[in-house]
């Protein structure tokens, strides 16, 4: 019986190696160029500012000039994030669940807490749009550490929101 078992293995053993061992010969590291640079965080002394936009997998942090010489509000960062994906987010898969103007809004920062009031309902915004908001604004006060972002319409206060990244 101990024979007939060690003769199996003798004889599966080159079967399993074989394609291991299939030809294919081991490389060296293959040079593709310099490392892409891409800006990660916003130049926040020069008005860079971060918007959030929907991704594949959520909200992603898309970086913009705000227009401004100094660091820019939370009203701008707001501002800029409605003003809607440009055509180079387009075509890389970004968009947004906000709708595209408000008539009117206000902002106020009270310490760490964003109150963002827009005249018109908001009881119908998605989490997605919500979100955006919420880590638009709170990147723009990262300064103040963690940050919630109250949003009130016409219709309704809506429970407050943090960005979790």
């Amino acid at each position: 019986m101990r024979r007939s078992r060690t003769r199996a293995l003798a004889l599966l053993l080159p079967a399993v190696l074989a394609p291991a061992a299939c030809g294919v010969r081991p490389s060296g590291v293959v040079e593709v160029g310099d490392p892409a640079i891409v800006q990660t965080v916003p130049d926040a002394a020069h008005g860079g500012v971060a918007v959030y936009l929907k991704g594949p997998d959520g909200v992603l942090p898309v970086i913009r000039d705000s227009g401004e010489k100094e660091k820019a509000t939370v009203g701008r960062a707001v501002m800029t994030l409605l003003d809607g994906p440009r055509e180079a987010d387009r075509a890389a898969g970004l968009t947004s669940e906000l709708p595209g103007y408000f008539e009117a809004m206000a902002i106020n920062v009270e310490g760490t807490t964003v109150r963002i009031t827009l005249y018109r309902p908001v009881r119908d915004f998605s989490a997605v749009a919500r979100r955006q908001l919420a880590c638009t604004a709170a990147h723009a006060m990262a300064d103040s550490g963690a940050v919630s972002v109250v949003l009130k319409g016409s219709d309704t206060t809506l429970a407050p929101e943090r960005c979790p990244f």
